[in-house]
């Protein structure tokens, strides 16, 4: 790509012209940090204090629960972090229960089924729900 030079400041040029236009710069101000682009497959612990740490810096964790192996914890992340948590594996009547370090709603989020999602964000102090299957009896419940 060739450059011009201007004084002591190269311009970067193309076939379309110099430079960045005004949207090509607002485009450039969205930064997702951290970018963690990555997943896991975990399997649950038990629930008599050795529940699974989910990954902090995996985006996805998709968890199967089996006989005594149904609890994860969640550290808190940074902020502005998205967490999806797939509970893609029910063995018979084994629930999910997910416990973050900090969350604004309450202190557990529970599924009752195979292949539920939720998506966290972390706000720099408490994850907060930003989607998924949620209600207060069945499928993601917040207690």
């Amino acid at each position: 790509m060739p450059k011009i030079l201007d004084g002591n400041k190269q311009i970067l040029t193309s076939g379309y012209g110099t430079g960045l236009t005004n949207t090509q710069k607002l485009s450039r101000a969205w930064i997702q940090k951290p970018l963690v682009l990555s997943t896991e497959v975990v399997t649950a612990g038990n629930g008599s204090g050795n529940a699974v740490a989910l990954s902090p810096t995996a985006t996805v964790s998709l968890v199967a629960t089996k006989s005594s192996a149904t609890h994860v914890s969640l550290v808190d992340g940074v902020e502005g972090q998205l967490k999806v948590i797939i509970h893609k594996t029910r063995a018979g009547s084994n629930d999910l229960v997910i416990t973050p370090a900090n969350f604004a709603n309450g202190t557990t989020i529970t599924s009752n089924s195979a292949n539920r999602a939720i998506q966290l964000l972390f706000d720099g102090v408490n994850w907060q729900v930003v989607a998924g299957e949620i209600t207060g009896t069945a499928e993601m419940v917040i207690a």
